[in-house]
This record gives structure tokens, C-alpha cells and sequence, in this order.
């Protein structure tokens, strides 16, 4: 059986360019949903600070919604339960919301 030598440095490029195919797509997909949904969003981003978090959230797995993400609430036709979490986030302290926009990647 050949051993086989990974290489650090092939790593390390192959998981940029796959961060930066990933940051692309959340970038496009809010895009859209400024287009489609453009109250939804701009409250988002109010709530949460600034449009990037707000481009992270949507792509974060949400306890609130049972492990999906909002994009696959609104996609299942449950847009009023993204509302909902805006809502619970701007009664929040801001403190609060900067830390529920945190990602774990």
C-alpha cells in the first residue's frame, strides 16, 4: 500500500478557494433576497448591525428554527417565523445581537 504525503500548503489553498466560492454565494443569495424580500432584509440588517452579519445570520443554523437556516424557512413558505426572530433580536440588548450574529466558522 503507498503512503500518501498530504501537503499543508494544498490544503490551505484548496479551503480559501472554498471560503471564497462560499462568501460569494451567501453575497449573491442576500443580493436576492434584497431584491425579493427587501423590507426583510434591510430590517436585518438594522437589527443586527451592519449587512454582513445580516449575510452570515441568514446563513447560520438557527436553534429558533430547529436547526435550518432562514433562507430554508423562506423557501418553506415560513417567512413570518424570521420575523418573529427579528423581532425577539431588536428587543434584545445590542450586546445581545452582535453575539447572535457570531458564526462558529
Amino acid at each position: 500500500m503507498r503512503k500518501m504525503t498530504i501537503k499543508f500548503q494544498d490544503v490551505a489553498t484548496e479551503l480559501a478557494q472554498i471560503n471564497a466560492q462560499r462568501d460569494g454565494v451567501m453575497e449573491r443569495a442576500f443580493s436576492v433576497l434584497e431584491e425579493r424580500h427587501a423590507t426583510l432584509a434591510a430590517m436585518l440588517v438594522q437589527s443586527l448591525g451592519d449587512r454582513q452579519r445580516a449575510v452570515r445570520w441568514m446563513c447560520r443554523h438557527q436553534n429558533a428554527f430547529g436547526g435550518r437556516t432562514a433562507y430554508e424557512l423562506i423557501s418553506d413558505g415560513e417567512e413570518d417565523a424570521i420575523w418573529d426572530e427579528i423581532a425577539l433580536m431588536s428587543e434584545a440588548p445590542v450586546a445581545a445581537r452582535v453575539h447572535s450574529a457570531r458564526m462558529a466558522y
